[in-house]
């Protein structure tokens, strides 16, 4: 039992990686449209969203942002009427963007450093599943140097490196108590990196229709000497040696279709469409510098499926100086119901959001934009620990990004 619960401790920071932890915060004009608008854009952004469009900037920009998620989560176990929520925090993903060349040129350069991945939880020491998580802090950070080319007036492509540093904090109880009543506790935390690309295309017919396809590579994030601290009774310390570890986390590739289309002399559409290759999560393997017969190597078969996402949103240009955005999307899930976990437990979502883009001057805009995404409620058993309950969960993110153009 010490061994299997041990195992799954330390496979969980994989579990995050692979489920809800995807953010799509990197420009709050997108998502003031739930994450639409990949085609509509064509900003120091596309460095991100669609590489391809960059080059039919006609200025060049830097711009910062920043969103402040809120996730809370409640859980209820099978046959008991106790509901545990999650403790408030902030988690504030990022993103910087900055774009610059010859105005006008058939090239434009830039960099973008944002967070794709991430997220927060902390369920404490005394809800049921304690023994799966106490808390969780996650944070991948993208940086990504960029080229694009614009091959004729209507048609772009472009691509850029990325390089990415992964850090995972957590803490799990073990079911051990010490002479002072305090129970045991594991805490895993680690850095690592990986590389990966993000390449894209461009088309548009001017002021009727834009077409945009791009490919975000997988990032397969290699830790290594990850600290493994136990905090257990005396007695038990040559049974859980604090040690390192070494490990593999594979972020998904993406593949994305988005599409923009005027309706109006001040109002555009947009659509985007999404699969990410979540099914590369065929199993994780952590290898420990020190094993004991309780601290053994693991290897854990996932089972993960590929996911969609469907986003719409409609941008209308008010004034000279104001826009504003609406938008709602869904996204299906990847995780099937016996290993959805405490860390984000997965589900099919929905999200409905509103933003706005104030014209400042000639040299800077204001954008903000806020999306809600309600997970509908799902009922599981656990495969690893045999956890039965109901979860529930929202997720709220106000978000605001500064541009300064030249």
């Amino acid at each position: 039992m010490k061994r299997l619960l041990l195992g799954l401790m330390l496979a969980s920071p994989a579990l995050l990686w692979a489920q809800g932890s995807q953010v799509n915060t990197q420009s709050q004009k997108a998502v003031g449209m739930s994450g639409a608008g990949s085609a509509l854009f064509i900003d120091e952004a596309s460095i991100f969203y669609s590489p391809g469009a960059l080059s039919k900037m006609d200025h060049n920009a830097i711009s910062v942002g920043a969103s402040g998620v809120m996730y809370r989560s409640a859980f209820r176990e099978l046959n008991s009427n106790d509901v545990h929520n999650t403790k408030f925090k902030i988690t504030p993903p990022f993103s910087a963007f900055a774009a610059f060349g010859p105005k006008n040129s058939w090239w434009k350069a830039g960099i973008g450093v944002y967070t794709p991945f991430g997220g927060s939880v902390n369920w404490g020491t005394e809800w049921p599943g304690r023994y799966e998580l106490n808390h969780l802090e996650l944070r991948a950070i993208f940086i990504q140097p960029t080229l694009s080319f614009k091959i004729t007036e209507n048609f772009g492509i472009g691509g850029g490196f990325v390089y990415n540093i992964g850090q995972v904090d957590l803490s799990r109880s073990l079911p051990l108590t010490g002479a002072d009543g305090q129970m045991a506790q594991a805490q895993l935390t680690g850095t690592g990196t990986g590389m990966g690309f993000n390449v894209g295309v461009h088309y548009h017919l001017e002021n009727e229709f834009a077409v945009s396809l791009s490919y975000r590579s997988k990032v397969v994030t290699k830790l290594r000497d990850g600290d493994a601290e136990f905090t257990v009774p005396p007695a038990l310390a040559s049974s859980f040696p604090n040690t390192t570890f070494d490990s593999e986390l594979p972020l998904p590739a993406s593949f994305n279709v988005g599409l923009a289309f005027p309706v109006g002399e001040k109002v555009d559409i947009a659509a985007d469409a999404t699969i990410i290759g979540y099914d590369i999560y065929k199993e994780l393997v952590f290898d420990y510098r020190d094993n004991t017969p309780v601290l053994e190597d693991t290897r854990q078969v996932k089972k993960y499926e590929n996911a969609f996402s469907g986003k719409v949103g409609v941008n209308y240009k008010t004034t000279d100086h104001l826009t504003l955005r609406a938008g709602a999307g869904y996204v299906y899930s990847p995780v099937r119901g016996p290993y959805v976990s405490p860390e984000t437990p997965d589900n099919n979502r929905v999200m409905g959001s509103v933003g706005f883009t104030y014209d400042i001057n000639d040299r800077w805009d204001l954008t903000g934009a806020y999306v809600f995404q309600h997970l509908l409620e799902r009922t599981v058993t656990s495969a690893g620990t045999g956890l039965s309950g109901t979860y529930k969960t929202n997720i709220h993110a106000p978000g605001i990004m500064l541009t300064y153009k030249w």
